[in-house]
């Protein structure tokens, strides 16, 4: 497959409080250090003891999960069934806010996450080289079978929507576009569709000029 592909097209799930950061520096592998600091600057209000007890509840997910980025090849399925991604941010520093307080009347502090930056979907083209070998295996019998039920005309209504989990930084220039979607599945709250109100930032292209 690489002797005819260079790049595999897909799209990650974030919210930033700025997009400066991919625009200049790309997609970065997951840091807990970095995550952690900001959930102490987050939730400076509440006790220090509160804060270090869900630190250390996580900690067996620093080094497993250290470096890796997650992407999905379907941005409406990533929408539908992994909005937590967009409307959250980080999931580990969603995992650090849902391990704080616990009580029956207490904050659920999650919520606080979507006080800051704005959801995003980026497009993003990854280098083969950033992909192992079964990933790609994987991508290429989803297009095969695909190829076989159009054939046929004998839809299995079986997923088609890969997700890759690569192990390096993504360069910058391979962050091809983005937007903000406007309604996403929310898991995490009783109303089921979260409404994003801030659908452009610095960095959408401008709308086009009346005719």
């Amino acid at each position: 497959m690489s002797l005819f592909y260079t790049h595999f097209k897909a799209f990650h799930g974030c919210r930033p409080e700025s997009l400066s950061s991919y625009y200049e520096h790309g997609l970065r592998g997951q840091n807990a250090d970095s995550i952690i600091k900001k959930f102490r600057q987050l939730f400076a209000d509440l006790p220090p003891s509160s804060l270090e007890q869900a630190i250390e509840k996580m900690k067996h997910r620093e080094s497993s999960e250290r470096g890796k980025i997650w992407l999905s090849v379907d941005d409406h399925k990533m929408v539908r069934e992994f909005g937590h991604y967009i409307i959250n941010g980080s999931e580990y520093l969603l995992a650090l806010a849902a391990k704080l307080g616990g009580g029956r009347y207490d904050e659920d502090y999650r919520l606080r996450l979507r006080t800051i930056g704005i959801p995003t979907v980026l497009e993003v083209d990854i280098p083969i080289k950033f992909i192992t070998p079964a990933q790609r295996l994987d991508v290429a019998k989803i297009i095969l079978s695909e190829w076989g039920q159009l054939r046929t005309k004998r839809p299995l209504g079986i997923s088609s929507s890969p997700s890759y989990v690569v192990r390096s930084d993504i360069p910058a220039e391979c962050i091809k576009a983005h937007y903000h979607p406007t309604k996403i599945r929310d898991f995490h709250h009783d109303i089921p569709t979260y409404i994003n109100k801030a659908v452009r930032c610095d960095h959408c292209p401008p709308d086009p000029e009346p005719a």
